[in-house]
């Protein structure tokens, strides 16, 4: 029993490592702190900024970064376009919908302004619905806020591994 234990942990180990996968834990992370500054809307539809600053919140926590106003790094988020499509009809009435929604992030280290980037724009959504009205709102609403959760993972993986290979140039450039 104990040989199959440790085989199964040897193949595992090699499975994780074989295939591209590894764990970073927070002493990984390239930087501990930062603060999320601002969150601006740049569109029509109200309550965007708050849903983004909520959900990236708490994503930047799960990852392990610690959010406070005296951190080095900081993070302004604008969200430039947001838009809700009809996809069919059955009828009369719209049943599949599309949202679509871009969005710039912007790190800056001090005053200065570090990096700009733009989490895999633009992100879209669907969702299909025949119900009432209420329904319909409560479905786009639970569809924007998978869609701000997907913007903010990919926001956070750039923070992460796009500023690792910064540093990783800039390092290598002072050796040279």
């Amino acid at each position: 029993m104990k040989k199959f234990f440790i085989k199964t942990l040897l193949c595992l180990y090699l499975f994780t490592t074989s295939c591209g996968y590894s764990i970073h834990t927070k002493a990984d992370l390239p930087f501990q702190e930062i603060y999320l500054r601002s969150v601006e809307n740049l569109t029509l539809e109200p309550g965007l900024q708050d849903k983004m600053r909520k959900i990236a919140y708490q994503t930047l926590s799960e990852n392990g970064f610690i959010i406070t106003s005296s951190a080095e790094k900081v993070l302004d988020i604008q969200i430039k376009n947001y838009r809700l499509s009809t996809l069919s009809e059955i009828g009369l009435y719209t049943v599949e919908y599309q949202v679509t929604m871009d969005v710039r992030a912007i790190l800056y280290e001090g005053k200065l302004k570090k990096k700009e980037f733009t989490p895999s724009s633009p992100f879209t959504t669907f969702f299909r619905t025949t119900r009432d009205l209420q329904s319909i709102i409560a479905d786009r609403d639970i569809a924007i806020e998978s869609l701000i959760r997907d913007i903010s993972d990919d926001m956070v993986r750039k923070l992460i591994f796009d500023t690792e290979e910064t540093k990783k140039e800039e390092s290598s450039e002072e050796i040279q």
